[in-house]
This record gives C-alpha cells, structure tokens and sequence, in this order.
C-alpha cells in the first residue's frame, strides 16, 4: 500500500518567475498585460466613433485635413509661381548675354575685316569700336559665367576660342600695317574659325537658356495644382451636406464660415496664379520674341557686313563669302517682316552692297573698296552702322523691358501665400467647432 501523496512546497528563488497551471511565464507578466491594454485601446476608439457622434467626429477629423490641403496646396501653387517667374527672369536676362556676345563677337569681325581693307593702319574710329566690341563680348563672358554656373563649361571653351581669334587678328593687323600678304590670310583664318568654333558654342549656350525660359514661362502657371484643392473643398462640401442632413439642421454658421473663407481663398489663388501666367505669357509673346528676333537679325546683320570684307580681301576668289552675304541677307529680311523702319534702312545698305560688288566684279576693286569703307553719307559704312544701332537699340529696350517686367512679377505671391495659410488654419478651427457644437447637441 502507497503512502498518501503530500504537496510539500518547493522555494523559489528571488526573482525568478513563477509558473503558472496550463502553462509557462509569469504571472501577471508583460505579455497579458499588452493582450489586456489592445481591447482597451480598441475600446476607446469604439466609443469614440461609435454610431452617429462617432461619425460626426470621423468626417469632423476628414474636413480638417480638407481644409488644411486646401490652404497647403494654394500656398505652395502661390509660391511655386512666383519661383518660376524668377527663374524665367534668371533664364530670359543669360538669354540676352549669350545674344549679346554672339551679336559683338560678330560685329568685331565686321569691324576688323572692314578696317583691314583699308591698308596699313586702320582709323583711330575703327579701332576703337573694335575695342569696345570685344570689351562688351569679356563682360558678358564674364557676367554670364556667375549668372548661369550650368553654362561654366561652354563658356569657358568659348573664352579660349576668342582668346585665339584675337590672337589671330592682332597678326592680321601687324602684318597688314607691313602691307605682308600674310595678313589676309591671319584675317581669314580668324573670321572663319570664329564662325566654325566660337559661334556654335554662342549658339549651344543661347538655346540652352531660351528652352530653360520657355520651360520656366509654362511652369509660372501652377494653377493646375489648386485642382487638388479644389477636391479637398468639394469633399468639405459633401461632409457639411450629410451633416446638415443627419443633424435635419441645414445651417451650421462654423462650418459654413469655413467653407466661405476656403472658396475665397481658392479664388484668390487661381486669380493670383492665373494672372501671373497671363503676364508671362504676354512677356514671352512680346518683348522676349522681339529681342530674340532682332538679336537674330542683328548677327546675321554682323555676319553679311563681315563677308562682303571677305569677299574683298579675297580679290577674285570670295564667291563663297558672297553667297554667304546673301543668305545672311535673307535671313534679315524675313526675320524683319513689316518692321518698315528697319526694313529701309537694312535696304540702304543691301543698295550700297550692291554697288560693291557691281565695281569689284567689273574690275575696279580699288572704288569697290573705298565705297566699302567710305563713312560718307552715300558710303557702305555708313549705311551699315546706321542699321546696326537702330536694331541693336530695339533689341536693347525689348530685352530690358522683358527682364523687368519678369522681375515685377509675382511680388505679392508670398503675402497671398502666408494669408492662405492663415485662413486655413482659422477654417480648419470653424470645422471643429461646427462639428463639436452637432456633436453636443445630439447629446
């Protein structure tokens, strides 16, 4: 026969943890206790949105954040617009350096090759304008490398290029005051490794910031985001409807205030953003068309006034610059089109041109290039220069006037910017308190 079975109690040491029937860990330990805390949590939250107060108070929360994105996005429309304009501002006054360099480059050919015709030493006139070309070229060199870090590259290459050709026509001009035949051909060298690798790299850096404006003119119109908004105050709508339903209190003076102030704030933003796209778009259309045109027509002007030197220089075998004067010609004349004024005075010259070529290609290439050079009244310089600055003073007032009607636009968009968010903040207060007062009174 066993001995009956006794329970005789068994230490535990301190700390250590007591099992419990069924199973292991200790008692009233963590793990029952985050079990314990989830129902609760879960609890809560089914209280508070629990039937039509929990609804209430739902719809409450997604009308905040309505309101909130509403002011948000306006806000940022705001200021995204008015940063566009600047960059377009930024972008449209690189466009008018590059031009300008391209437009001096060119007009120092025409001055050097025109004064090498005279023979020996060329006037003191000539010289000068000379100087004062590639002077203008070094600052705009210069100026545009800080304005446009994305352009370093290709203007430095650009630099190096006039080094060269300057090195070039200051051998050009030692040699023809010693009348060496010699001097032609540094001349010619010059013009036309300006033309085949300085010009393009003008070129490349013109395009390059005119597609950076024209990209920055479409992005000034940011009203594309405020449909965003315009969402977020339909949905406010939609839930100030189904409360005035389910309340049968069809005026809620918080939340129709919050509504009110939204509308009007999103009105203001796409007046705003819709008046700055307006004026870009005016700017790109005018004056930045206009001074892009005539900077056009003034290189191409530059770049026939240097061929027909060449044409000369060459004494016989300049048919290709000739051709070369004639496309530069066509080119003016399309891109001038009902300009009258300009028209007549690039007609001046092309008549004067035409005489040249008519003495030269009859034998008296002497007369030629005396009529060539002459500042007379009646002579090709003069008609030429005449040209020259009234398109250069055309192209300087439309690129002036673009970069400072740019510069004033979108001043006011951080002000707007600020008050919508403001007004935001104050209607997402009027939701809750419109909601809170539903809520209480269903109570």
């Amino acid at each position: 026969m066993s001995a009956p079975r006794t329970n005789i109690p068994v230490a535990v040491p301190a700390g250590a943890p007591a099992n419990r029937p069924g199973g292991t860990g200790p008692a009233g330990g963590g793990t029952r206790t985050i079990a314990g805390s989830l129902p609760g949590a879960r609890g809560v939250a089914d209280r508070l949105l629990h039937g039509t107060p929990g609804r209430m108070r739902l719809y409450g929360l997604v009308g905040v954040i309505a309101a909130l994105l509403l002011g948000a996005i306006s806000a940022n429309a705001l200021l995204a617009s008015q940063a566009a304009v600047e960059r377009a501002a930024n972008n449209t006054a690189q466009v008018v350096r590059a031009q300008s360099i391209h437009v001096d480059l060119l007009r120092a050919d025409a001055l050097a090759t025109n004064a090498f015709l005279v023979g020996g030493v060329e006037s003191a006139d000539s010289r000068a304008r000379y100087e004062e070309a590639m002077g203008a070229v070094a600052k705009a060199l210069s100026e545009a490398a800080a304005a446009q870090p994305a352009d370093g590259t290709a203007l430095g290459a650009l630099s190096q290029q006039v080094q060269t050709y300057v090195g070039l026509v200051e051998q050009a001009r030692a040699n023809n005051r010693l009348n060496l035949p010699i001097g032609a051909t540094y001349l010619t060298q010059a013009s036309d490794g300006l033309r085949s690798d300085a010009i393009p790299i003008v070129e490349a850096v013109v395009s390059a910031n005119e597609q950076r404006a024209s990209a920055e003119f479409d992005r000034s119109n940011s009203s594309l985001q405020l449909l965003v908004g315009l969402v977020s105050l339909i949905a406010l709508v939609l839930i100030a409807v189904w409360l005035a339903k389910r309340t049968h209190r069809y005026l809620n003076p918080s939340l129709s205030a919050a509504i009110v102030i939204l509308v009007v704030g999103l009105f203001v933003a796409a007046s705003t953003i819709g008046g700055i796209g307006n004026a870009t778009r005016n700017v790109q259309q005018g004056d930045f068309k206009t001074a892009v045109q005539l900077a056009g027509v003034t290189t191409a002007a530059n770049d026939a006034r240097a061929n027909e030197s060449l044409t000369l220089i060459k004494r016989g075998s300049g048919a290709s610059y000739e051709k070369k004067w004639k496309t530069d010609d066509t080119a003016v004349r399309t891109a001038l089109g009902d300009d009258s004024t300009l028209l007549a005075d690039w007609n001046a010259y092309r008549g004067v041109h035409t005489k040249v070529r008519s003495l030269d290609d009859n034998g008296q290439w002497d007369q030629a290039v005396a009529l060539s050079t002459s500042i007379a009244a009646d002579g090709a310089a003069t008609a030429f220069t005449a040209f020259d600055n009234a398109a250069a003073a055309q192209r300087d007032k439309a690129s002036q006037s673009a970069v400072a009607n740019l510069e004033g636009l979108g001043g006011s968009a951080p002000y707007y910017a600020a008050a919508l968010a403001i007004a935001a903040l104050v209607a997402a207060w009027l939701v809750v308190r419109g909601f809170g007062q539903r809520i209480e009174e269903y109570r």
